[in-house]
């Protein structure tokens, strides 16, 4: 998230983190600074860009979610073990 300071990622981390769903924290890892689906752009998207870092993570949260599961569509999108690889150290201290 290039354009946000490091206490404004932090703190979308730590409400997403909130969820216990790691592969949201690593959706949202990989997304930063880039403009395919992360916080950023549903909260965009939803023109939440001043809302609250907790409607804003919701946001992206439902966006990304189907019954608790990562929707298929993004599912088939993302290479797990690749989005571990690169930002499985920084999920985890957020979990």
């Amino acid at each position: 998230m290039h354009n946000l300071t490091d206490s404004q990622n932090k703190a979308l981390l730590t409400e997403l983190a909130t969820y216990q769903n790691r592969r949201l924290l690593l959706w949202q890892l990989a997304a930063d600074g880039r403009s395919f689906c992360g916080v950023r752009f549903v909260a965009r998207e939803h023109d939440l860009q001043n809302a609250p870092v907790d409607e804003q993570v919701h946001a992206f949260v439902d966006d990304m979610l189907s019954d608790g599961e990562i929707r298929p569509e993004y599912d088939t999108m993302a290479d797990w073990d690749a989005l571990e690889a690169a930002h499985g150290d920084t999920a985890d201290q957020f979990l």
